[in-house]
């Protein structure tokens, strides 16, 4: 059931939180399995900068996740009842990290055509200020999208370093504090960061970017997405299928060529693609 007061909260302050997803016990079993994946020798063609991007395409327990009947209630509620799934990423912080994420919005570099985006992050361990927990500035998506530059610090969790040319007053920013299986939802203009991970323990979500059909690439010829709800009348994307196995060829094959596309959309215009992902075939 979604929450009473849920579609209210997300249209005036641009996210909500906490939505309880899964059980606890469930959330750290997929906890345990990404951990694996992330130090198995696959990693590399998934991901960098401490994330592990588009595992809905290789693996069927994620694809699982992106399906959860709360989730897409709770978005089909803003967005309508025909969803996509546009992409997917785990951000890893290991302990002690000093690994961040700078003030950004999500759909600066991403080359959607409109808003018509949320994003949903599913803790699979416990988040909070200690460890690097995520923190929203409330209303920030109402003023639209601000200008961003890039950054070459090498702790930044995004893929550009990009950071938002706005003097965020941090005593307004709220802490999305979650427990293992709980998710917070934000819009995609909303002005959100994180900081260090201080704990002995790693903090671990998977970020999941739910799309309407309407929403078209501006960037490149080609572009990705998984319809998980409803029908696709428009075709602006090229249709990923549901893996048959961990990591079969086919789906490797796929994540390849998206995460190509992914790339090309998203450093689109930087001077320094060092950070880039370039996956092996």
């Amino acid at each position: 059931m979604i929450p009473y007061g849920f579609e209210r909260d997300y249209r005036e302050n641009g996210y909500y939180f906490p939505l309880n997803v899964l059980d606890p016990g469930k959330a750290r079993d997929y906890s345990r399995r990404i951990r694996e994946i992330a130090e198995s020798d696959l990693a590399p063609r998934l991901g960098n900068r401490g994330q592990l991007n588009q595992l809905h395409v290789v693996c069927p327990f994620v694809n699982d996740i992106i399906r959860n009947p709360l989730i897409l209630e709770t978005v089909a509620s803003i967005l309508g009842p025909n969803l996509m799934v546009w992409g997917t990423s785990v951000f890893i912080k290991p302990p002690r990290s000093a690994s961040y994420v700078s003030w950004h919005q999500d759909l600066t570099y991403w080359g959607l055509s409109n808003d018509q985006e949320i994003a949903v992050w599913l803790a699979l361990g416990p988040a909070n200020r200690h460890n690097g927990s995520m923190k929203f500035l409330p209303g920030s998506h109402l003023s639209g999208l601000k200008p961003h530059h890039d950054t070459a610090d090498g702790d930044n969790l995004l893929t550009r370093g990009q950071r938002a040319d706005f003097d965020v007053d941090e005593s307004q920013a709220v802490h999305v504090e979650l427990e293992p299986g709980q998710a917070s939802l934000h819009h995609g203009h909303l002005l959100h960061a994180s900081g260090p991970n201080n704990t002995d323990q790693p903090r671990l979500g998977l970020v999941i970017n739910y799309i309407t059909p309407e929403v078209s690439q501006t960037l490149v010829d080609t572009d990705f997405a998984m319809l998980v709800c409803g029908k696709d009348t428009h075709r602006h994307f090229t249709d990923i299928p549901i893996p048959g196995a961990d990591f079969d060829e086919p789906g490797l094959a796929m994540h390849h060529r998206m995460m190509l596309s992914h790339n090309e959309a998203i450093y689109d215009g930087a001077k320094n693609t060092d950070s880039a992902l370039t996956p092996e075939p």
